[in-house]
């Protein structure tokens, strides 16, 4: 029973936490600006904020992959750890849970390949200023912003709405919620 508990505590936590983060991007857009000779703090303080709200999603999800493949290593007594596999973090958090501990899937193909692509939004917002000139994973960035309203690419820059912001704390949120959804069934709560 105490594997269900840990499982669904991180649930809510993790909805907690998603909910913090769209509170604190719905008030940051609130924040209005004097007016500026060249306006420039208007034009780059959304872009700036969208910028570190994904950022900090993905720091959510990469904690919750840890937190998630931790707790499985505990309630199955695997010795082996999720980080000593080798691949992406979203590759080893699904071989760990379906292959090393064998879970039914945690996610559908659909599910990974929007999450992948959220992942290279967030790579190229941290190691290429948001460009896709000479970004390695371009395609898949196109992808994800052809599938997901609110994310665009525009002169080679990919810009963030904050619907775009919602959508893609949305798509963590409910990446992670399957996953835990098939924990908790693995684990039910006993009466």
């Amino acid at each position: 029973m105490a594997h269900y508990y840990k499982f669904f505590g991180n649930l809510v936590d993790l909805d907690c936490i998603i909910q913090d983060l769209k509170l604190v991007l719905a008030k940051t857009e609130d924040i209005d600006f004097p007016e500026h000779e060249n306006g420039l703090i208007a034009d780059i303080f959304p872009d700036i904020t969208r910028k570190s709200f994904i950022v900090s999603l993905l720091i959510t999800l990469d904690e919750q992959f840890k937190v998630y493949c931790g707790i499985l290593k505990e309630t199955t007594g695997q010795t082996l750890k999720w980080n000593e596999l080798k691949g992406s973090a979203l590759e080893r958090f699904i071989t760990y849970s379906t292959k090393v501990c064998g879970f039914a899937t945690v996610s559908d193909n659909s599910s990974k390949q929007l999450l992948t692509g959220l992942i290279e939004v967030r790579n190229c917002i941290v190691h290429n200023s948001s460009c896709l000139d000479g970004f390695g994973k371009r395609k898949v960035i196109e992808s994800f912003a052809a599938q997901v309203d609110g994310v665009t690419i525009e002169d080679d820059i990919v810009y963030l709405n904050v619907e775009g912001c919602i959508n893609c704390a949305d798509l963590v949120f409910d990446f992670m919620s399957k996953a835990y959804n098939v924990a908790l069934e693995q684990f039910p709560k006993e009466h």
